[in-house]
């Protein structure tokens, strides 16, 4: 069974998301749910209704003034952000436990991750985009494949950051090499198997690009902007050592203020210190 082969039988028997996400998932189907209705679905895993409280009461969503219980983190929220964060905590504790490789462990990863979230989100809200609810969620699982790795295949993808620092090439250049395949692609069939919306998976396989097929996805557009920009403020570790150049045509796409990185850049530190502290607590 060659490296590829055994990431799909590992998907194939990786454990289902936890109760508390499908029962919200379930519920919002229902057209007439109401915030009290699904906080009380919440409100039954004690860990997470922490967190929703610290995550919307935390500096990154800025509302002024105290959310004191989940009812009022959903009116303020909206649903499907709820939903997106208990969804986020959720894989975070899935894959949070497996051991460093070559200096590379899942929480520094998580951390780049959280880090490419608060950025996506700052962008998204900067190009005037309406619907922000998968921006932050679509940065947290943008790296999901090579946590795949890290704990299925663990002596392979020593091999892979061996070869990263020996040709000073890109993660994804060495796991096409020694893998035949990538983390865009193991973290895509992952989020299939999870059913996640298209345009989730979509960000997953085509971060790196930039685009999909000449299509001018502002979410993909955003997470690879991100991705870049929280790889040269070294917040966390991807296990990429070089930073690349981002792909040109994002610029069209998203119509970004002149100096606008720049100008998010305190605000991103901040927020991403809050926000790891929060969502890799145990």
């Amino acid at each position: 069974m060659n490296s590829f082969e055994k990431i799909i039988h590992n998907i194939k028997s990786i454990q289902t998301l936890p109760t508390i996400y499908t029962s919200i998932s379930e519920a919002l189907k229902d057209p007439f749910i109401t915030p009290e209705k699904l906080s009380r679905i919440i409100s039954i895993d004690q860990v997470a209704s922490l967190k929703i409280l610290k995550v919307a009461n935390s500096p990154f969503y800025g509302f002024r003034g105290s959310i004191e219980t989940i009812s009022q983190a959903i009116l303020y929220l909206g649903f499907d952000e709820v939903k997106n964060i208990i969804f986020a905590l959720s894989v975070v504790n899935i894959f949070s436990k497996g051991g460093t490789n070559l200096g590379l462990k899942p929480a520094d990863l998580w951390r780049h991750s959280i880090g490419v979230g608060i950025a996506t989100r700052l962008i998204g809200n900067a190009i005037g985009e309406k619907e922000l609810e998968n921006y932050f969620l679509a940065g947290i699982i943008h790296d999901i494949g090579e946590l795949l790795f890290l704990e299925f295949i663990p002596g392979e993808y020593k091999s892979v950051l061996e070869l990263v620092i020996k040709k000073n090439c890109t993660i994804r250049e060495a796991e096409t090499e020694i893998l035949g395949t990538d983390h865009c692609k193991a973290g895509q069939i992952l989020a299939e198997k999870w059913k996640l919306p298209t345009s989730l998976q979509d960000v997953i396989l085509f971060h790196h690009d930039g685009i999909k097929d000449n299509q001018r996805s502002k979410l993909i557009a955003s997470v690879h902007v991100a991705d870049i920009f929280v790889l040269a403020l070294e917040l966390g570790n991807s296990g990429d050592i070089i930073i690349p150049e981002p792909n040109f045509d994002v610029w069209e796409i998203l119509q970004l203020p002149k100096d606008f990185l720049t100008s998010i850049k305190k605000k991103l530190i901040d927020d991403y210190k809050q926000t790891v502290r929060i969502m890799l607590s145990e």
